[in-house]
């Protein structure tokens, strides 16, 4: 704390009055003013082969030797500004950390599997409430079952995104469906990221070639900071594509699309349908999700039960002890 700020922070307690020396957690500005501090120490640094989000210091190397002249840098600049780390708190040439809900490692970022682990019980907790929704009749049918559990599934089952290298090309998967476009960036046949776009009413009714030719656009603006500057591949399953930047005569309405490719360096490949699965599916995500039913009233069947609890070992031993203590 600033000198002249102590007594701004002071607070009575029943063993008298007390003032902070050094910046507590409560204050408004003190995320900002410590990560401002944060920066400005580790600049040199930054993005090299440190990350710092408020007291979180991630030290990353590609070879051991590397990580421990790293290490030893970050340590002397938190001791040079009398700043201390929480040996309870640290951990040491990892393979694999836990940084901001995510697993990160020599393969990649992925999510950690303790922050996705309830999505697979989302039936269980909406079941519970869904009733203080319901509003008249809804219908909840296999095919819409099938499909939650697909989302559930592609949910919880996230892959490792590959981080990406600039000195390797790049490859992007396309599609356009009825409604929407997905796309897949790749590098060493590894997802980088992903994409999906809702289209809008008017792009709905254009023919499958503008569709297919708006995707190819969207997600070349989208990823531009990993493309502009090298040659990259574009698959699509729209053989027509291939010619796309070939063709001498274009239409009024292509213009201005293709015009914004040029500044890009790119060939564009033929991949059948059936094998772009991913971008595919990306372009099929329903916008929102017409909820029709989580429960089906069933009527009770008393000697259905009756039998069930006689033929359950648990209940059987339990009515034999409870006999016992009767006799």
């Amino acid at each position: 704390m600033v000198d002249e700020d102590v007594e701004k922070t002071a607070f009575r307690t029943h063993e008298g009055q007390y003032e902070f020396l050094v910046m507590p957690f409560w204050l408004t500005n003190a995320p900002a003013t410590f990560q401002a501090l944060m920066n400005a120490i580790f600049k040199p640094f930054l993005r090299k082969f440190v990350l710092v989000i408020f007291d979180d210091i991630l030290i990353y190397s590609k070879k051991a030797a590397d990580h421990i002249e790293h290490m030893r840098k970050v340590l002397s600049i938190l001791r040079e500004h009398e700043l201390y780390a929480n040996m309870k708190n640290c951990s040491f040439a990892q393979q694999k950390v836990e940084y901001l809900g995510h697993i990160i490692s020599g393969e990649g970022v992925e999510v950690d599997p303790e922050k996705i682990k309830s999505i697979a019980k989302v039936t269980e907790l909406l079941q519970r409430h869904c009733q203080l929704l319901k509003k008249g009749g809804y219908k909840w049918n296999a095919e819409a079952e099938n499909a939650f559990d697909r989302l559930k599934k592609a949910m919880s089952s996230l892959p490792v995104l590959a981080l990406p290298d600039f000195n390797q090309p790049f490859e992007i998967e396309t599609d356009a469906s009825g409604y929407g476009v997905g796309a897949v960036l790749i590098q060493a046949r590894r997802p980088i990221a992903y994409y999906s776009h809702r289209l809008a009413l008017k792009d709905r009714v254009r023919p499958v070639y503008e569709r297919e030719l708006m995707a190819v656009v969207l997600v070349v603006q989208r990823w531009r900071p990993y493309l502009l500057g090298g040659k990259f591949k574009v698959k699509t399953d729209q053989k027509s594509q291939k010619f796309l930047l070939e063709q001498t005569v274009i239409q009024p309405q292509y213009q201005k699309w293709i015009a914004k490719l040029l500044e890009y360096s790119f060939e564009v490949v033929y991949k059948p349908g059936a094998e772009n699965k991913a971008a595919d599916a990306l372009s099929r995500m329903p916008a929102e999700v017409e909820l029709k039913g989580l429960s089906v009233p069933v009527t009770v069947d008393l000697e259905l039960i009756e039998n069930e609890v006689h033929q359950d070992p648990k209940f059987q031993k339990l009515m034999a002890e409870l006999k016992e203590l009767e006799d």
